[in-house]
């Protein structure tokens, strides 16, 4: 009787645990073998001190980052190894997000991080056509394609809901004027 008693205490912890258990986790991986042993960063955007920088070692292609705090923050591969591999902004909320850092970088899995990979492709769409008009001096078309990234990027913070991380960093970007 008592082994029933203590197994049923012991799934009742297992569970509650879990259940209580609303934290993120961050799987990684690289293309390119040659960082086998880097380290990657997980740096906050705001207040990023040597106690809020979380940093692991690449194996097998792969890392991973856990944690609870929900903020943007960036990973990026060690400085000596970093070259052609590009920075990734993500939101560390609660559940699963699956990252692949390389020459372009992208992420996936969760509601905030699916939509600021969309923000991310449009604003490297954004910056490839603005360039494209300046560079032929159609400086007028430029400023009217600006003004369309700035509203939709407003619209997305809105979208998301500008209390929540993503929202609050879209925002940041191009604040309303009222």
């Amino acid at each position: 009787m008592k082994k029933i008693i203590f197994t049923l205490l012991a799934g009742t912890a297992l569970l509650a645990s879990c259940s209580q258990d609303k934290g993120y986790v961050i799987y990684g991986t690289v293309s390119n073998p040659d960082l086998e042993g880097a380290q990657v960063f997980l740096v906050p955007l705001e207040n990023a001190t040597k106690e809020t920088i979380d940093s692991v070692y690449i194996h097998n292609q792969m890392f991973e980052f856990r944690g609870t705090e929900e903020k943007i923050a960036d990973i990026r591969i060690e400085r000596y190894k970093r070259y052609g591999n590009e920075n990734l902004l993500v939101v560390t909320e609660p559940g699963e997000t699956f990252v692949t850092i390389g020459q372009v970088s992208s992420s996936r899995g969760t509601p905030q991080n699916d939509s600021l990979q969309v923000w991310k492709n449009l604003t490297m769409q954004y910056n490839q056509q603005v360039s494209s008009l300046r560079r032929q001096d159609r400086n007028e078309e430029a400023a009217a394609l600006r003004e369309s990234y700035i509203d939709r990027t407003r619209r997305m913070a809105s979208n998301v809901g500008k209390g929540s991380t993503l929202g609050v960093f879209l925002n940041s970007r191009f604040p309303d004027k009222d």
